[in-house]
């Protein structure tokens, strides 16, 4: 452990409270407090500096364990060494007290952020965006051997970097490290986190490791999309019981800004809650490409919209619209316009007008053909959709539902997910704990809607004597 840094001015052994000198640094404001200790904005006194200042609670002073845990929370943050993991720069310890000196945020916590409801909660792409960077913050933190063990709205922190959103992960003080020599933690069954958020293996008080973090990414992934979190209970105990043992409540249909939540965004969610550790997604690198699948579909689907609207508009404006048309098309679209971009070039240099007809079989009674306008309405015709969506419930609700012919596990029911479109049937299995498994088929050429009821297994004949 390194030695703690020797204050200008002395530290208080009294009360803490604004106005107080801590070393070099008063407080100035109290930014916050938690069940560990306090954090206040100080200012240095000699520079004028602003820093946070995280000071642990006076009844927890005392003890050694604590204060190296707590301590052990500056050495952590400084190994990741990650841009979204908040920066400690010292910690102190004198007689009777004990403090780290952290960079000043200027922002909210997710926790503040998810406070509006209506129009002014986050939209999901902000949402998504927040919650990828953490994942790249924690897959960080597990590539130097630390699970967090307490991840939750309130350490996530969002602040503003030109504009964008950026985020700082906070609070790595039950963080656990490998080979840290403190495996008595898990030995002994001290249970350390916010109940809500615990993997069912850390809420038993069992060794955990990085899909531990998983897990709760998947419940502040939850808590974002639906407004509440998975698991409530009125006890510990019994919250406890209800993550081992039942599934999370459904994922409403649309966030409480009135988004409709995408069926392969739901299906990431349960996924992350999986029961078994080795269910969920392998590491917070995973996770993060997951979460940037439904961004990448919206950009997608909106450069599709705008290839659409700009072939229409090559063919129905011609050559007076192509210098217009030249800086308004995405870079990225204008592969796929090559052929008629070249020679919408090709006119607006001034050597020739271009045909961007669209060519048509025509009978010998047609006449010199139709106008542009009506070749491109005529192209225009709208695609078949290349997905067809399944609405999949069950009674019990929870069951595990399987693509038979790819082994492909497509979630937990209730469910709505998008599959590709295919010329044929195919066979699906629901399975849940107690019940009888259940086969059915679906037609991939179009939508299905199905619901089932569990049966209970056939109790066994008593033998005959």
């Amino acid at each position: 452990m390194a030695r703690p840094s020797s204050p200008r001015l002395p530290a208080t052994t009294g009360e803490i409270d604004v106005g107080t000198a801590l070393g070099n640094f008063e407080l100035v404001d109290l930014l916050g407090k938690g069940a560990m200790g306090r954090v206040y904005r100080a200012r240095h006194v000699l520079l004028g500096r602003e820093v946070a200042i995280k000071v642990l609670n006076a009844e927890f002073v005392a003890r050694p364990d604590v204060v190296d845990r707590f301590f052990r929370e500056a050495r952590v943050v400084n190994d990741i060494d990650h841009e979204h993991i908040v920066e400690v720069t010292d910690f102190v310890e004198a007689p009777g007290i004990a403090y780290l000196v952290m960079e000043l945020l200027d922002g909210a916590s997710l926790r503040e952020t998810l406070k509006p409801r209506g129009r002014k909660y986050p939209p999901i792409a902000r949402l998504l965006g927040i919650l990828i960077q953490v994942c790249e913050a924690l897959e960080a933190a597990h590539e130097k051997g630390v699970v967090h063990r307490d991840l939750k709205p309130d350490n996530i922190f969002i602040v503003k970097r030109d504009g964008d959103d950026f985020v700082k992960v906070l609070d790595f003080g039950v963080a656990k490290l490998r080979d840290s020599g403190d495996h008595h933690e898990t030995t002994s069954g001290m249970i350390l986190g916010t109940p809500h958020y615990m993997a069912p293996e850390q809420a038993l008080g069992k060794t955990v490791d990085r899909l531990a973090d998983v897990w709760a990414a998947g419940v502040v992934l939850y808590e974002v999309l639906a407004g509440a979190v998975p698991f409530t209970a009125p006890s510990f105990v019994e919250l406890v019981m209800r993550i081992r043992e039942q599934p999370p409540k459904p994922l409403p249909p649309k966030t409480p800004r009135g988004e409709r939540i995408p069926p392969a965004l739901a299906a990431v969610v349960m996924r992350c809650l999986e029961k078994k550790p080795a269910d969920r997604f392998r590491s917070m690198a995973a996770l993060a490409e997951a979460l940037r699948a439904p961004r990448k579909a919206r950009t997608q689907a909106r450069s599709r919209r705008r290839l659409a609207a700009a072939l229409l508009a090559l063919a129905a404006l011609g050559a007076g619209g192509a210098a217009a048309i030249r800086y308004d098309v995405p870079r990225q679209l204008r592969a796929a316009l090559a052929p008629a971009w070249r020679s919408v070039q090709s006119s607006v240099d001034g050597a020739r007008m271009p045909d961007l007809s669209i060519p048509t079989s025509r009978s010998p009674g047609d006449g010199a053909g139709s106008s542009a306008s009506s070749r491109a309405t005529a192209s225009a015709a709208p695609a078949r959709p290349a997905t067809v969506e399944l609405l999949l419930r069950s009674t019990p609700a929870g069951a595990r539902v399987v693509r038979l012919d790819t082994s492909e596990r497509l979630g937990r029911t209730p469910l709505r997910i998008d599959v590709p479109r295919k010329a044929a049937s195919v066979w699906l299995q629901m399975t849940l704990e107690g019940w009888e498994p259940i086969r059915f088929t679906v037609d991939l050429r179009k939508d299905n809607t199905a619901n089932v009821e569990f049966r209970r297994p056939p109790k066994k004949a008593a033998r005959r004597r």
